[in-house]
């Protein structure tokens, strides 16, 4: 169950990191922020949000 939790982990790091470039060039090729620019960021803030509760949970998982 540990190694599951952390592959999911690992799977919600992965998503901030694609959020995270999609924005910068969403931002960078479209002039400035819009809003697929906000959306990137909305999926980086709960990807982040989701890691850390799977960190979190991890330490709880016999």
């Amino acid at each position: 169950m540990k190694k599951l939790n952390r592959i999911i982990q690992i799977i919600w790091l992965a998503v901030a990191a694609v959020a995270a470039v999609e924005g910068f060039i969403a931002y960078r090729e479209e002039g400035g922020f819009n809003q697929r620019v906000y959306l990137m960021i909305g999926a980086f803030v709960v990807a982040i949000a989701m890691y850390t509760l799977r960190k979190r949970q991890g330490k709880t998982i016999k």
